[in-house]
Formats: C-alpha cells, sequence, structure tokens
C-alpha cells in the first residue's frame, strides 16, 4: 500500500478523511493516533489499490483521481500499514470493510484537526515552481539554448516526456546503424547529448514532484523533506543554465 505518487490529493478529500478517522488508526482496535498530544503528525495516509503496478492491489481500470480519491484512502499507523501489505489476506474488499466500519462510527462526531500545514506545504510547493518558471523563463543565461520546463507538468506527463525522448533516441540508433557512423558526427556531438541531457532533467523534476507528494501526506518524514530540499536547490540552478549542445 503505497503513499500517494501521482496527482496531489484534493484538500477536501483529506478534510474528509481525517474528520471520520476518529484521530485513530483504522485498523479494528489499533488506539494509535494519527495526531498525538504534540500535535505531531504520526500515522500515514494509503492506498487502498495501489498507484503503482509494483505495489499491493494495483488496478489498472484506476484513472488517477480514481486511485487518490476518497474511497480508495484510510488513514492508517505505520505498523498496520505494513501488516495490511499481505494482499493475500487484505484485499481491497477487506481493506474498504474496515475503513468504512471504522469510518462510520465517527460520522455524526467528526474529528476537526488543523490543516495548516497541508496548505503550508502547498504554499511553499507553489511557491518554488513559480521561482524555477520564473529562472528558466526569464533569467536564463542561454535563452536561445534553454532545455524548455514545463512546471505544471504533473507524474504522468513527465513520464510520457521520458519516453518520447528514449523512443528519440532509439531512432537515432536505429539509424546509425545503417549506417556509415562518420556521416552522422552531428548525432555524435549534438543529437544523443541533447536527448540524454533532457532525461536527465525530467527524471529531476519527477524525483521533485513525487517527493512533494509524499512530504505532503507524511510531514513526520524530515530526512525526505531534507533531500526534497537539496534536490530543489540544485534543479533551480539546473533551470537556469543547462542548455541544448550546439
Amino acid at each position: 500500500m503505497a503513499g500517494k505518487i501521482g496527482r496531489t490529493i484534493p484538500d477536501h478529500i483529506y478534510r474528509a478523511l481525517l474528520a471520520r478517522s476518529g484521530n485513530k488508526c483504522a485498523y479494528p482496535g489499533c488506539p494509535r493516533p494519527i495526531v498525538n498530544t504534540k500535535n505531531i503528525y504520526e500515522a500515514q495516509l494509503c492506498h487502498i489499490e495501489s498507484v503503482s503496478h509494483k505495489k499491493q492491489r494495483y488496478n489498472p481500470k484506476l484513472t488517477q483521481e480514481q486511485v487518490n480519491d476518497y474511497d480508495n484512502l484510510m488513514f492508517m499507523c505505520l505498523k498496520h500499514h505494513v501488516e495490511t501489505n499481505d494482499e493475500n489476506v487484505y484485499t481491497a474488499d477487506v481493506l474498504r470493510k474496515m475503513k468504512y466500519e471504522h469510518e462510520s462510527k465517527h460520522i455524526e462526531n467528526p474529528f476537526n484537526i488543523d490543516m495548516s500545514h497541508i496548505y503550508a506545504l502547498k504554499k511553499e510547493a507553489e511557491e518554488y515552481w513559480q521561482k524555477v518558471e520564473n529562472a528558466n523563463n526569464n533569467e536564463h543565461e542561454f535563452p536561445d539554448l534553454k532545455v524548455s520546463i514545463n512546471t505544471r507538468a504533473n507524474y504522468n506527463e513527465l513520464s510520457d516526456e521520458v519516453n518520447e525522448t528514449l523512443d528519440a533516441i532509439d531512432k537515432l540508433i536505429a539509424v546509425i546503424d545503417k549506417q556509415d557512423q562518420d556521416k552522422y558526427w552531428e548525432i555524435f556531438k549534438m543529437g544523443f547529448p541533447n536527448h540524454l541531457n533532457k532525461i536527465r532533467i525530467v527524471i529531476e523534476h519527477m524525483t521533485i514532484k513525487y517527493l512533494e507528494a509524499h512530504v505532503a501526506s507524511n510531514p513526520q518524514d524530515m530526512a525526505t523533506k531534507a533531500k526534497l530540499d537539496s534536490l530543489r536547490k540544485d534543479f533551480l540552478e539546473t533551470s537556469k543554465t543547462s542548455a541544448h549542445a550546439d
């Protein structure tokens, strides 16, 4: 059961899940809180059917919106999050039954929680990507040769961009296999370097987007937050300096 990877989970879904959680792990009989007495977020927001084909209970029929929708999410403590990864025992139907039986106890007496940390993280992410967009469009050191960065792209769009770039490399390789390499100097000196550089940039971009999503649902994970901050700093510089070979 993975943490969220795709598009950001809407605030209203967070609020509904938190309100109906009773501030407790959804596993039957578990007393562990979502937010402890020191107002520290301890739980994990878990997917019932995974966002990734490599994870538990993956359902290829779900759209990104359905994967991150209310019906596919539940709060659990780390111990029971790990335990319920046994998909032979904890099927999607078993977990949904667990979720709704737990939430039904708190419908009439909802739990209220301060959502400020979620809004703060969201605002921080928006401000950062605005800086990258400005750096790439207005502050680039080599504007005529810049590698354009679409800061509004989501994970799926970035993944598609990687695949398109890899396809372009495959086509270049196919040409080289059939012809005298000496005739294709530009492919070796510009084609390969430019496409490979683009892949590196997109992968960095995707990693930051993924970590932003992870930190938003796991704000207590300070190690990941530190890694995110470091990657953001490096990528901001990349957005101003990365250029095509010419």
